[in-house]
């Protein structure tokens, strides 16, 4: 007869085998998956969605997609794209390489994330300059110029680069925007479909020019969707009038509000990561220089107000450069600055300096009628690390205070005021020995 333990040890050697086998037919099955995924991949087709300006970033993102097509040997590469146009790109360079790549390329005007389904300058460009020409019916292609909306170049060579691939119809997109219907009676328009799957189903069998037939039968079309990168997003978003402005005023005055504050903290770090896509966005766009000039003095006046306690001629000259530097600053161009925006920052800038900072360092004195002399000896918490500048909270108020010695006291230790430099405290980590011979101010507890 079976012992129970030699049943039990049966048991685990059988559980042990059939996982075993279990694993191995699950790798075998995976292996096999994957070798006839790579035997047969299928079509490929590579989707880029794009809204917004084709800028730098956005330039950077379609070359390294077609030279990726190229590699991968991909059936199509879409750009479904809505946008007003370009900023600081070399369209005519974009257009020609979509001309070179050996992958045919679609250009499908939809409307995405709210926006509208148009594809205005350098987007109108590429449109013209793809294989496959695609516009949603309730979208719209042009006008082509200004491609640029920089205003940078001059656009006759594209026109003429537009017209050539094109014929003389071309012309009727190059002043104003034209429908999708209007393009389909100009012969000009490829498909007219809502989205890439409709439009891949419309393109099957196609013949897109130098012998290529796209093969994108329903069941064998594999589609890769695309994505700008973290840093190419940002750098994107960056290039939007109202984002820039309002990342180089809030980045420049959590800097200034570090100022006014012991050490360097949070508020200075976030400012520093605000500015280099603010300053990114001032050389993609065009910027009125004598208005961020303008700008950049109002602040500076809202800051030696603060500093000043005052409020009188230097507030309202402030107020005033910061509004006007704020109104100006793209000039008056497809890209100025919202004045809504301007407005809105205007008045929480003044807000933020004359009446927040104001109480904020109103608080930071500490009570009225207290000398800081009268504080020497006295015990205190730290209510914000010392490092070596913080806050320590000492008779149910709040003083400025800097170490005595190099280091670091983290929230809730106790402290002891051995000395007073200016509008600063000298604390040291307090120690009992010696608050028993502590300059005391009359009338203080020694508890």
């Amino acid at each position: 007869m079976v012992s129970a333990a030699a049943r039990t040890g049966l048991v685990r050697v059988v559980a042990a085998l059939v996982a075993v086998l279990l694993l191995g037919a699950l790798a075998t099955s995976t292996a096999t998956a994957a070798d006839a995924q790579d035997a047969d991949p299928g079509s490929v087709v590579e989707v880029l969605p794009i809204t917004g300006l084709l800028d730098p970033p956005v330039a950077d993102a379609i070359r390294d997609l077609l030279d990726q097509a190229d590699a991968d040997g991909a059936e199509l590469v879409v750009l479904q794209v809505s946008g007003p146009g370009g900023v600081s790109v070399d369209v005519a360079g974009l257009v020609d390489a979509i001309d070179r790549a050996t992958v045919p390329v679609a250009v499908l005007v939809t409307p995405q994330a709210g926006t509208q389904a148009t594809a205005a300058g350098a987007w109108a460009a590429l449109w013209a300059g793809a294989d496959v020409r695609a516009v949603a019916e309730v979208g719209s292609v042009g006008p082509l110029v200004p491609a640029d909306l920089a205003g940078a170049g001059d656009d006759s060579d594209l026109v003429a680069l537009v017209e050539s691939r094109l014929g003389a119809s071309a012309s009727s997109f190059v002043d104003e925007a034209r429908s999708a219907a209007e393009l389909e009676d100009a012969g000009l328009l490829d498909v007219n479909a809502p989205d890439v799957a409709t439009m891949l189903g419309d393109l099957d069998g196609r013949d897109v020019g130098d012998g290529r037939v796209l093969s994108l039968a329903q069941d064998d079309v594999q589609v890769r969707l695309h994505s700008l990168g973290l840093v190419a997003r940002m750098l994107h978003a960056a290039a939007t009038p109202a984002f820039i402005y309002l990342l180089l005023v809030i980045g420049l005055s959590l800097l200034a509000f570090e100022l006014f504050q012991p050490g360097f903290g949070v508020a200075g770090f976030a400012g520093v990561v605000m500015l280099p896509f603010a300053i990114f966005g001032l050389t993609v766009l065009p910027v009125a220089w004598w208005a961020l000039a303008l700008l950049l003095f109002g602040l500076g006046l809202f800051v030696l107000d603060t500093a000043l306690a005052g409020l009188g001629a230097t507030t309202a000259a402030g107020t005033v450069a910061f509004g006007v530097g704020s109104w100006w600053i793209f000039g008056t161009g497809a890209l100025r600055n919202p004045g809504w925006v301007a407005g809105a920052t205007t008045v929480l800038a003044l807000a933020f300096w004359v009446v927040v900072m104001t109480t904020i360092l109103r608080a930071q004195a500490g009570p009225e009628g207290v000398e800081l002399d009268e504080l020497v000896g006295r015990p205190g918490i730290v209510r914000s690390v010392l490092n070596p500048e913080g806050h320590v909270y000492i008779d149910e108020a709040l003083w400025r205070a800097r170490l005595a010695d190099t280091g670091r006291l983290r929230v809730g230790t106790a402290v002891q005021v051995t000395g007073v430099d200016g509008a600063v405290l000298v604390v040291e980590p307090f120690d009992a020995t010696r608050r028993a011979d502590a300059t005391v101010a009359p009338g203080a507890s020694t508890d």
